[in-house]
């Protein structure tokens, strides 16, 4: 499994954890989300920085642009420019959709779907070298942020995120 494959679903993991929680608008979390807040809060949990809202998002160098054939699990799935949510498979995306609405999966028809489908550019990530980390690299002070660490597998499965 790629590093990048193994980011993006780690990142869509934590984003299922958030499933059940209120729509909030303009909240990041922990306790509610709206849409965008959702895709930012997941990914930041995984040291990729996104901007905070969907007309930012659109015009970051972090997102490229994709068919939906090619969209994967945590790849992103914007309605227009003013939602965005995760897109889960088939005709499935994962998101906050609106006020009075929770986080969970939603189902796409011909009257609400993805109009653009983006990857996004796992660029390597420093973050501080976290106590229990078995890296070889740990005596540098930082380490690329590696999913292994984040759950406490050591170096062994470290990977470092490049794309």
């Amino acid at each position: 499994m790629s590093a990048t494959r193994n980011l993006r679903l780690s990142i869509w993991h934590w984003a299922l954890r958030q499933r059940g929680k209120p729509y909030i608008w303009g909240d990041t979390g922990p306790s509610g989300y709206d849409c965008s807040g959702l895709v930012y809060a997941a990914y930041r949990s995984r040291g990729i920085d996104l901007p905070r809202t969907t007309y930012e998002m659109l015009d970051s160098l972090r997102l490229i642009r994709i068919r939906k054939s090619q969209a994967k699990r945590g790849d992103l799935a914007f309605f227009g420019t003013g939602h965005v949510e995760l897109y889960a498979w088939g005709n499935w995306t994962f998101g906050a959709a609106a006020p009075g609405t929770v986080v969970g999966f939603h189902l796409m028809n011909s009257y609400w779907h993805p109009t653009m489908y983006f990857k996004v550019r796992m660029l390597a990530v420093q973050v501080p070298v976290p106590a229990r980390c078995r890296s070889p690299r740990a005596g540098t002070g930082t380490h690329a942020a590696c999913i292994a660490c984040d759950a406490g597998m050591g170096a062994e499965l470290m990977r470092l995120v490049l794309h």
